[in-house]
């Protein structure tokens, strides 16, 4: 069974003391395995990475060093941005990555009784798509966008179109081809995500929809973690 907690503590729900005193005299009465996640939610910037960061360390060191309730700890948070309209059609934008350097804070902070129990989690980069937008007060529709994760950002890059004859002025296959030919680019053994990039860039496939693209999106990131993860943990085994 999993708990979610918000962090910080919402305006209008119960504070963090409250919240497990009912769950420890809750669990009194039942034999249950019971993880807890700690949902930062979305963090916007590095002053608010810092301050999250502060109140996490407040919240495990009253409410979860000396508790044996809870099996696994979870930390979930995004630094990706619910809202991309910032980025005009035709542009790019970098996003800064503040989620796995909290973890790695975190995971130093504590003793290996905490530290075992600690899980990362993203919300990804295909959380919030284009099938939360409003499509009827969108003329075309929405523009194709590619949603790129690199060791310290991630990349976004936003298609146009000229609206008058129709046609791609950055297109699906254009944008892949950015990719392909950046220092970013893991190369196309590194992830299927990778690969797909690579053959849409050079005509190998046809430029995708954007079911395509959000599978492309989200195995190229998992991948990412995953690799970042292990390192980040083997380099714990030899600290």
């Amino acid at each position: 069974m999993l708990l979610r907690v918000p962090v910080p503590e919402e305006l209008d729900g119960p504070d963090h003391s409250t919240i497990f005193e009912t769950v420890a005299n809750w669990k009194k009465n039942v034999q249950i395995s019971l993880d807890i996640m700690l949902d930062l939610s979305v963090i916007a910037d590095k002053r608010e990475a810092n301050l999250l960061y502060s109140e996490l360390v407040t919240l495990i060191n009253q409410h979860l060093v000396k508790n044996p309730m809870f099996d696994r700890i979870i930390l979930a948070m995004t630094c990706f941005p619910k809202d991309l309209s910032s980025i005009s059609s035709g542009e790019s934008k970098f996003f800064e990555r503040y989620e796995l350097k909290l973890f790695q804070k975190i995971l130093h902070k504590f003793n290996n009784d905490i530290k075992s129990k600690l899980i990362f989690s993203d919300y990804g980069v295909t959380k919030f798509t284009d099938t939360e937008l409003d499509f009827s007060k969108m003329r075309y529709g929405p523009l194709p966008k590619i949603r790129y994760t690199t060791p310290n950002h991630y990349w976004v890059l936003k298609g146009a179109k000229n609206r008058v004859t129709g046609e791609w002025i950055r297109s699906r296959q254009a944008m892949a081809n950015e990719i392909l030919k950046s220092s970013y680019y893991y190369e196309e053994h590194f992830s299927f995500g990778d690969l797909e990039i690579k053959e849409r860039a050079l005509g190998k496939k046809g430029p995708g929809n954007n079911t395509n693209w959000v599978t492309i999106d989200a195995n190229h990131h998992i991948t990412v973690v995953i690799e970042e993860l292990s390192s980040l943990y083997g380099s714990l085994a030899y600290a």
